[in-house]
């Protein structure tokens, strides 16, 4: 791995020590199997009996279960998300640490020397992780009532929604956020701001709270109502894609969840980091 340099290791987590972390296999497995990366126990699939952890020099890993009764072994990768790899754990490593730590996918491969397709395919089935972690904890907007929600459609392409037409590969995204909260879904009764669009006339007859505001006249209207803080949120999530250098359209949705899942759990790279440990170890207990 090549010398971070000092503009990235400002982005590190500083709870750990990175570069004591992956000096050397011994240090690499005790780390991944205390934060759950990988399995630290294991049963045999033959017997049912309790697996031992064997030394072995004459595979990459060093390690394997063996099971002391049937003699069957087993990779220690078993139930997890690195089962199907042939990736050093180090590799594998780096690649959880820079997707923590939203590194780009240029920065990687001069870091870590995988190839483009691995760093790529690694990063996506990442991004189902952030994915899954949002759909198994969903959090309520609107249960305070002193907070306002905004609520607002996107157009992930070339034109603006007040142009006329759309690209083929043009992507309408809705997107709604609380004030002062990184809460989703919507409680009944709360209060929402949106802009004019008619798909949203209903929200009043559907329990909501309702204020508009008209872009093509003004940006906040006479009563306060705006859509200040969506409008933000979408700069932001067409700046990530932006600095990707281009995302084909089936692509969009995945990397919107990632973006969602570091403006959920903050910016911090420490905080996503470690969140992020903990939702691979949730992913693994499913395996």
């Amino acid at each position: 791995m090549e010398n971070l340099g000092t503009p990235l290791l400002d982005r590190a987590p500083k709870a750990i020590n990175w570069y004591a972390v992956v000096s050397s296999q011994e240090s690499i497995v005790p780390y991944m199997m205390d934060n759950g990366l990988l399995k630290k126990e294991m049963t045999c699939t033959h017997c049912a009996s309790d697996m031992n952890l064997c030394k072995r020099k004459d595979i990459s890993d060093s390690l394997q279960w063996k099971c002391p009764a049937c003699l069957l072994t087993s990779s220690i990768r078993r139930s997890s998300i690195f089962e199907k790899s042939k990736l050093p754990l180090r590799k594998l490593m780096e690649l959880v640490y820079y997707f923590g730590i939203d590194l780009q996918i240029y920065e990687v491969e001069k870091l870590s020397d995988i190839s483009h397709v691995s760093v790529i395919e690694w990063f996506d089935q990442f991004r189902i992780v952030c994915k899954e972690s949002l759909t198994n904890d969903p959090v309520l907007l609107g249960s305070n009532s002193e907070h306002l929600i905004e609520i607002d459609e996107s157009l992930f392409g070339k034109k603006r929604k007040y142009h006329r037409g759309t690209g083929k590969q043009d992507t309408w995204v809705f997107g709604m956020v609380e004030k002062g909260s990184r809460k989703e879904n919507v409680a009944e009764g709360a209060h929402i701001n949106s802009d004019c669009w008619a798909a949203y006339n209903t929200l009043e007859k559907e329990g909501f709270v309702h204020k508009t505001v008209n872009h093509s006249k003004e940006f906040k209207a006479q009563d306060g109502t705006c859509t200040n803080e969506i409008e933000g949120i979408w700069g932001l999530a067409k700046l990530k894609i932006k600095s990707m250098k281009g995302v084909r359209h089936e692509r969009i949705g995945d990397i919107l969840n990632e973006f969602c899942y570091r403006y959920r759990y903050g910016f911090s790279n420490g905080d996503v980091f470690h969140k992020f440990l903990k939702d691979i170890a949730i992913f693994n207990e499913k395996k």
